[in-house]
């Protein structure tokens, strides 16, 4: 660890108000070009960079003064903060691909009322249960356990790439059964 990080470790673990304030606008400075570019090139806008910049340092702020991140010599505190960044913005967009997918079941149905909800959760079991067994697997541990592609490949015995192109194929065949088309090949 540079004498950079260590000062600014020691500040942010500091009970002096004025430490720990100088420490996090550091930090934030430090960041910040990095976050915005990173968020700007992976489908983001300034104002998620904005967040993301917030959250990334109170994250860290918190897991130093807790002890969760411990210090070493090889390891730079600028590489911690991307990874928590990074891993932040993971989450962030998996987060929207499971508003877009359910937007997208959305759009398969007519134009939903209060009182068609019932319904509609009821064509969504039913065709869910028209599903194979793996797909229903492969969803449930998507979406409802809302494990990583590297999560679901090892439960299911296949790679990461295979479990997402599973996954997807799995999406299309549900979307199909939504609109009352049949479809060879489930899984």
């Amino acid at each position: 660890m540079s004498s950079a990080d260590q000062t600014l470790y020691e500040a942010m673990c500091s009970d002096d108000q004025r430490r720990v304030e100088w420490a996090t606008h550091q930090l934030t400075h430090r960041v910040k070009a990095v976050i915005r570019r990173h968020v700007l090139d992976n489908s983001g806008s300034e104002e998620d960079a904005a967040d993301l910049i917030q959250e990334t340092v109170l994250a860290v702020w918190a897991q130093l003064r807790s002890g969760q991140y411990q210090p070493r010599a090889e390891a730079t505190l600028d590489a911690y903060l991307y990874g928590v960044m990074r891993n932040k913005w993971l989450k962030v967009l998996k987060s929207r691909s499971r508003v877009g997918m359910i937007s997208r079941l959305d759009d398969l149905t007519e134009e939903p009322t209060a009182e068609d909800e019932p319904e509609r959760l009821t064509q969504l079991q039913q065709a869910f249960s028209q599903l194979g067994e793996t797909c229903r697997e492969l969803l449930q541990l998507f979406y409802w356990d809302d494990l990583s592609f590297d999560e679901i490949a090892h439960r299911v015995n296949a790679s990461a790439k295979a479990a997402k192109v599973r996954k997807y194929r799995c999406m299309l065949h549900l979307g199909a059964l939504l609109r009352g088309e049949k479809q060879d090949g489930n899984e």
